[in-house]
């Protein structure tokens, strides 16, 4: 009975979840079954007899759609901007297609709410993720045009501010590197490994600007982080040396 009951609860919470997902797709798909075992069985512990079919399909799909996402973003972008070079389309495809920018976009999309089980530690990564896995799935379903009308009804309509995007800065290390590179400054980046204790590492990042006396630290998790931190430290030091010298000029 208790078996049973177990059955009955875990095949509730599956066609709950489906009906989650059709929502989110906007659309009814044709082949429920796969849509369930990837996006359901992946991350639902209660399935004992756990496939790993299930998460190989999920990376493949996530393959496909963030092929395919690129693909509709730089067709959007061309027909936005005619008059912008090359690099400065990347740039703002970047900025939409980044994982920060896909687990805001997912959260908005409630794609977190098809992980039923709340036990279930969720990384952020993973929620961006599933928006391209989704989006590969829709590909297999209806094809380039059904998934060109997801992504503009669904991200870049609703959830995509071009214009603010691309004052953002999307990374203050290449924001930085570009700006000392154009100025002929001397940068000198150095990242170190620090073992805090057995169990949590942390990075340490230095970087100087000799001819400008900028000299700051970051301290992160992984490399990445630390040297993100002693960079957006720079970015500010410089905005404020900017801001100084137009007020002495003024």
């Amino acid at each position: 009975m208790l078996s049973e009951n177990r059955t009955f609860f875990e095949q509730n919470d599956s066609s709950i979840l489906v009906g989650i997902l059709i929502k989110i797709l906007g659309f009814c798909p044709k082949d429920t079954k796969f849509l369930k075992e990837v996006f359901i069985y992946s991350f639902y512990t209660k399935k004992k007899n756990f496939n790993q079919n299930y998460s190989l399909n999920f990376q493949r799909l996530e393959f496909l759609g963030d092929a395919v996402l690129n693909s509709i973003i730089s067709h959007f972008l061309c027909k936005k901007f005619p008059e912008k070079k090359e690099g400065e389309l990347t740039q703002i495809r970047s900025k939409i297609v980044c994982r920060r920018n896909l687990n805001e976009i997912s959260k908005k999309l409630t794609i977190s709410d098809i992980f039923f089980d709340k036990s279930i530690m969720i990384s952020e990564n993973i929620l961006g993720n599933t928006l391209e896995a989704l989006i590969g799935f829709i590909y297999l379903e209806g094809g380039y045009q059904e998934c060109e009308n997801f992504v503009h009804k669904k991200i870049l309509h609703p959830h995509v501010n071009i214009e603010k995007l691309q004052n953002e800065i999307f990374s203050y290390k290449v924001w930085i590197l570009e700006w000392s590179q154009k100025n002929k400054f001397f940068i000198n980046f150095k990242t170190f490994r620090e073992d805090q204790n057995q169990n949590k590492i942390i990075y340490l990042s230095e970087f100087t600007i000799s001819e400008c006396g900028i000299q700051t630290k970051g301290i992160g998790s992984s490399k990445k982080k630390s040297e993100e931190m002693a960079a957006k430290e720079a970015y500010f030091i410089v905005q404020k040396q900017c801001k100084k010298k137009t007020l002495k000029q003024t």
